[in-house]
């Protein structure tokens, strides 16, 4: 993932990821490799995983994500159907669309965010992102809805070059990371995103019927996002994360096992089907 942010890999769970040591072995010998995202098609069957009293009773629906990878960089896909049931009221469905571009040198970066309700459309994100320098700063320009430049700070990064610098620190034994994000998915700006890195899991044996993209090393991670800078005030000071994902990342960028925590509930995501793309001949 790169779908392990607000928009495109989204549903979470509070709480602290517990951490272990690590295996020395597993993390010196994944510190020799280096990360590559795996393009894919994966679906996930949703469902409630908590809920508190008095709110949403019940929840089903599914995710699509696509990863595709040119010589150029990555187009992603998303598409997830929801439905939640409230202990008073009417069901409620909704569709969220997210389609992007992201350069693979991390300069620039186009989206189109749709989010529809009971078949109404809510709202869209359309536009387009570019980073310059090292540390890389830049500015991000909304089509739709059409307001002023957004200014991104220093050591902004976009989806992608966001889960490869995960699973970068997590190859190398850290257990810490905290990077800013940004997606399309607010037009306030970037998001602050901190993961909490568990001990690596080895590769599982070979086993009848287990897709070989999930026989690779992976870790439990904690993931929270912060709300933009609000009148003056830095992601870090905002205390409370919007929303928190627990996930079991694959180092080749397959999610898995995936908790989506939204605070009055929390949605599970079971990896159902996964097809590998092919590579780009560049």
């Amino acid at each position: 993932m790169g779908m392990v942010m607000k928009t495109q890999t989204a549903i979470l769970l509070a709480g602290t990821l517990v951490l272990g040591i690590g295996t020395p072995l597993l993390e010196a010998e994944a510190a020799t490799k280096r990360v590559h995202l795996v393009p894919h098609e994966a679906q996930y069957a949703l469902s409630l995983a908590r809920t508190r009293p008095g709110g949403v009773v019940g929840a089903r629906g599914q995710m699509n994500y696509k990863l595709e990878s040119t010589c150029s960089g990555w187009t992603m896909e998303t598409r997830t159907t929801l439905t939640l049931s409230y202990a008073e009221g009417a069901d409620v469905d909704t569709v969220w669309e997210f389609v992007a571009f992201e350069a693979r040198d991390g300069s620039n970066y186009s989206f189109f965010i749709r989010n529809t309700h009971n078949g109404a459309v809510d709202d869209v994100l359309e536009g387009g992102a570019t980073l310059t320098g090292s540390p890389a700063t830049g500015t991000a320009r909304f089509k739709r809805p059409s307001i002023d430049p957004v200014p991104l700070p220093a050591g902004t990064l976009f989806p992608n070059a966001h889960t490869l610098a995960i699973l970068e620190a997590a190859r190398k034994g850290q257990h810490f990371v905290s990077r800013t994000l940004f997606d399309g998915g607010s037009k306030e700006g970037p998001t602050l995103v901190t993961a909490v890195i568990g001990r690596p899991m080895a590769a599982p044996p070979r086993a009848a019927g287990q897709d070989p993209l999930l026989r690779t090393p992976s870790w439990r991670m904690a993931i929270a996002f912060f709300p933009p800078e609000v009148d003056g005030a830095a992601p870090e000071d905002n205390a409370i994360p919007t929303y928190e994902v627990d996930v079991r990342y694959h180092d080749n960028g397959i999610a898995q096992d995936m908790v989506q925590d939204f605070g009055s509930f929390s949605l599970a995501s079971k990896l159902t089907g996964l097809h590998r793309l092919p590579e780009p001949d560049c």
